[in-house]
């Protein structure tokens, strides 16, 4: 049987989830469902949420739920299969669905014992209140979500977000595993190249450092460190190919500009690389997940909830969450080259 404890006021469980629980063990799950609208940064973050899932029930079919228009980066070794929902009409993009077919495809999710809400959505409830489901896990910000979840537990803003997820299994009983595993070691084996990575993108302007300010830091780490490259990393959309950053450094030897790659490209490459320094975006989460250290870049949003608490990693933000000087982007840089890289 699986048992819940914990303190009251922290989380919050159904009379009706207590009595289902109590009846079954977690080799008894046959088939559990994962909501994750959201993109590729996202993806990374639950990866050790999947990696704990699947030893807790070993026996379980694993069913993601994704958006059509982010599906890059789909975790795919560690799910069975997948369930997609449309925000957008698929003849005109322009043209949201209606709640119709929200409701349609989110009844097109077969029948599961477990489902575990990492969304929280308008969209991803939707899909809870319309699934066939023994038991549906969330958060629980308000008193309203008692009517979608069985089960549900407080998401906190200041633990990084791939440990919060796992307080759902945890919920449970999970002795879910520390310190994370993103499960890439075998799939991008490190070979340890010496050059730090720049990427100035993000999924909304206003989480983008000034470009004359990356600039800037590029030019003080290339002449501290003229023995590594320096690589401003360009991205997928067009407003990410930086040649106004670049250009400044075309006569420089040491820096060079990497055009796009492939998904399996990009991630060896931050695997082989010794440092990424980047806003809060995907490519920042990318690299987490193969243990590169990252400089992260912060002001549009709270730094907490997305900053590993190791030494590998880095945030830069000041108290008033304003854009951060350069000042203190190079010395956070500095500090922890030297302390990852100082004998090599």
């Amino acid at each position: 049987m699986i048992r819940l404890n914990f303190r009251r006021g922290s989380a919050f469980a159904s009379k009706k989830a207590r009595a289902y629980l109590e009846s079954i063990n977690p080799e008894d799950i046959k088939k559990v469902a994962v909501i994750r609208h959201a993109a590729i940064g996202d993806f990374m973050n639950i990866r050790p949420f999947l990696i704990n899932l699947k030893g807790f029930f070993p026996n379980a079919k694993v069913t993601i739920s994704v958006l059509r228009n982010s599906m890059y980066g789909i975790p795919h070794d560690l799910i069975d299969d997948i369930h997609i929902m449309d925000k957008n009409s698929l003849t005109n993009n322009a043209k949201k669905t209606t709640f119709f077919q929200r409701v349609k495809q989110a009844k097109e999710l077969e029948s599961q014992d477990i489902i575990f809400d990492l969304t929280d959505s308008s969209m991803s409830l939707l899909l809870v209140f319309f699934s066939t489901v023994k038991l549906k896990v969330g958060y629980s910000y308000r008193a309203i979500r008692r009517l979608f979840y069985d089960v549900a537990t407080l998401r906190s803003d200041f633990v990084v977000e791939a440990e919060s997820t796992q307080h759902m299994l945890n919920l449970l009983g999970s002795k879910t595993v520390s310190p994370l595993k993103y499960g890439f070691e075998k799939t991008y084996p490190k070979c340890d190249k010496k050059q730090i990575v720049y990427f100035a993108g993000a999924s909304t302007r206003d989480k983008c450092w000034e470009n004359e300010k990356m600039t800037s830091l590029i030019t003080l780490l290339s002449n501290k460190y003229p023995d590594y490259k320096h690589i401003v990393l360009q991205g997928i959309n067009e407003s990410e190919k930086f040649i106004d950053i670049y250009e400044k450094f075309e006569n420089i030897n040491n820096v060079e500009l990497q055009e796009v790659l492939a998904f399996e490209e990009v991630m060896q490459f931050l695997a082989n690389s010794r440092c990424v320094v980047c806003n809060d975006t995907g490519i920042r989460n990318m690299a987490i997940a193969v243990e590169t250290p990252t400089i992260g870049i912060f002001f549009a949003t709270g730094a907490f909830r997305y900053w590993p608490r190791n030494s590998i990693h880095e945030c830069v933000f000041n108290l008033h969450y304003t854009s951060p000087s350069i000042e203190d982007v190079y010395s956070s840089s500095i500090a922890l080259l030297d302390r990852q890289y100082k004998d090599k």
